[in-house]
């Protein structure tokens, strides 16, 4: 069910049925109680496409770390978030609207906490693989197939030239929490008709400007372990991040600036495989291992907040670091 929502996540229960061999009844059944117990929901992240993302490394104060992290766990443009051991508390991956703005937030608003010590921070400067595209791969060849073509149907929509508006606001916070809403119940919330909740979701989609997910908890695929690994590439970062994108363990996998170009993120079923992750990595010349990090407590993932056991226990909708009132 989740493999089949990750490919297309606002798919009908019937055509999950008709895919997963199973009554439909019983796949609604299961996927509330999925989401009941906190391991997997979809959602709507509103980014649009004019932005930069920045990962910070914060060291802070030793009576602070709670209170930063949980200032860290409410900020709209922090999408990432995991207390980490090592020398410095915290890993954050935030989203803002330029060069600028990543500026301002770094040493303007971060810095003026009393209970951060340091902030290194690094640009992506492009993504190879990400939560978007990482999956378990469950589904049959066939299966995928069928649920890539029904989510294209409405792909043809031309973009709206506005790109967001104020009144998609009420639109945006609903899918944020519930990406899984229904047209009717998204009408009610909007005041509006769901013919025109329908076509806007199709404008707002198709010029992705607004992209659903569908996420897990760790434990629920069976890989509680997040290792953080910053790796130097000597040679092209194009040839590393073709090569390793696919492998099953990376979730997070982006050439950034900064000595450590690459930073790869792992899920695991044990901190013993990271070795063995460490290993493949050597073998590939041009790289170097410059750092590694265990991610102790995730508390964040696109909105997401994750408790100490790893499941959903809330939401904080993600937005652009200055980008205005709609999106921050």
């Amino acid at each position: 069910i989740i493999n089949a929502l990750q490919l297309n996540p606002r798919a009908s229960w019937t055509q999950l049925s008709s895919v997963l061999d199973r009554d439909s009844t019983t796949i609604a059944r299961r996927w509330r109680r999925l989401v009941s117990n906190g391991h997997s929901w979809v959602n709507a992240v509103a980014i649009g496409r004019t932005h930069i993302f920045g990962y910070l490394l914060i060291r802070t104060t030793q009576d602070s770390v709670a209170d930063v992290g949980e200032l860290l766990r409410q900020l709209s443009c922090a999408y990432l978030l995991a207390r980490t051991e090592g020398e410095y508390e915290y890993f954050v991956g935030v989203v803002a609207a330029d060069h600028k703005s990543l500026d301002a937030l770094v040493c303007e608003h971060l810095a003026a906490d009393p209970g951060i010590l340091s902030i290194r921070s690094r640009v992506g400067v492009k993504v190879y693989r990400d939560g978007f595209s990482w999956e378990p791969g469950a589904l049959g060849q066939a299966g995928r197939a069928q649920l890539a073509t029904a989510s294209t149907k409405g792909a043809a929509v031309p973009a709206d030239p506005t790109e967001f508006r104020k009144s998609d606001g009420a639109l945006l916070e609903a899918l944020g929490r519930d990406g899984r809403a229904s047209y009717a119940r998204l009408a009610a919330i909007c005041g509006t008709n769901e013919t025109a909740i329908r076509r806007r979701l199709a404008q707002l989609t198709a010029s992705q400007q607004l992209i659903f997910r569908c996420d897990v908890s760790q434990q629920a695929v069976g890989s509680p372990f997040e290792v953080i690994f910053d790796v130097a590439v000597d040679g092209s970062t194009d040839e590393l991040g073709n090569l390793v994108s696919s492998w099953p363990e990376i979730r997070l996998l982006v050439a950034t600036t900064g000595t450590a170009n690459m930073l790869i993120s792992v899920w695991l079923s044990s901190l013993a495989q990271s070795l063995v992750v460490e290993d493949r990595l050597r073998r590939i010349g041009s790289v170097r291992i410059l750092d590694r990090r265990v991610s102790l407590y995730p508390m964040k993932r696109f909105g997401q907040l994750l408790g100490p056991s790893g499941v959903a226990e809330g939401h904080v909708p993600v937005a652009i670091w200055g980008a205005g009132d709609l999106l921050r």
